[in-house]
């Protein structure tokens, strides 16, 4: 199912899911996606569904809507698009848009239907000739490693935690992936998103700063394997194991 994946300064803030023919962006709180940022008009923008395709449009907005770094009115949403609302960024992402390919026309001989007869000589040629084509055997597909945290010290609901999803929160929150349970945690407190076989960890807009190794992070951080990590006061260590063990 298509969805957006909300970023402020390279951050990401949340993922949705677009499972509705209308999604409205703006500053006031009656819209489905609220920016509480002075640079977003109160109702800015709005994704669409039309005829199977989403489409993103500006709602007469002050600082205009931006596709790919270009002001638009509305146009069709493709897979990895960069919708600029203000000073957020919405990456459209629909894995399912595939790109159709034509088969190529049939051959122009008449006799295109017809079985060829091929004697004893021919068919140990033709038998050579598509196994020198085959593809050498697949080896044994990587084995595919998925984070984790171990709580070190702190209050949390659980001592481990697997990141299996795209995008994980750390906070108080009942949605959180990690959750703190102490008096005053805050209800988002961090973020760590995977981009392929990497975990990048991040602060949400308005979070009190996070460390990695001592280090606070500015911006997004790539995690390694057995890097310390603090986020309100819990202390983490991320580690990397094969899935399904």
């Amino acid at each position: 199912m298509p969805r957006i994946f909300v970023k402020f300064n390279e951050a990401v803030l949340k993922e949705i899911l677009l499972d509705r023919p209308q999604f409205t962006i703006g500053r006031k709180p009656d819209n489905d996606l609220v920016l509480d940022n002075p640079a977003v008009s109160g109702h800015h923008a709005r994704i669409i569904e039309e005829h199977g395709a989403f489409f993103i449009e500006d709602l007469g907005s002050t600082n205009g809507t931006f596709l790919n770094d270009a002001k638009v009115q509305k146009h069709q949403l493709k897979n990895t698009d960069r919708v600029g609302v203000g000073k957020h960024l919405l990456v459209y992402q629909d894995e399912a848009a595939t790109t159709t390919v034509s088969p190529p026309p049939p051959p122009k001989d008449a006799d295109s239907d017809k079985t060829m007869i091929l004697d004893t000589k021919k068919q140990r040629e033709l038998l050579k000739a598509v196994q020198s084509m085959q593809p050498p055997a697949a080896t044994s597909k990587a084995v595919e490693k998925i984070g984790g945290l171990v709580v070190v010290s702190g209050n949390t609901d659980s001592k481990e935690y697997e990141l299996t999803g795209r995008l994980a929160i750390i906070g108080s929150e009942d949605t959180a992936t990690v959750r703190l349970t102490g008096w005053f945690a805050p209800k988002n407190a961090a973020l760590i998103s995977r981009r392929g076989t990497a975990y990048f960890i991040g602060a949400p807009e308005g979070a009190k700063k996070i460390s990695v190794n001592g280090e606070q992070v500015q911006g997004q951080k790539e995690l390694q394997e057995g890097d310390s990590i603090i986020v309100a006061g819990v202390q983490f260590q991320f580690k990397l194991k094969e899935e399904g063990r």
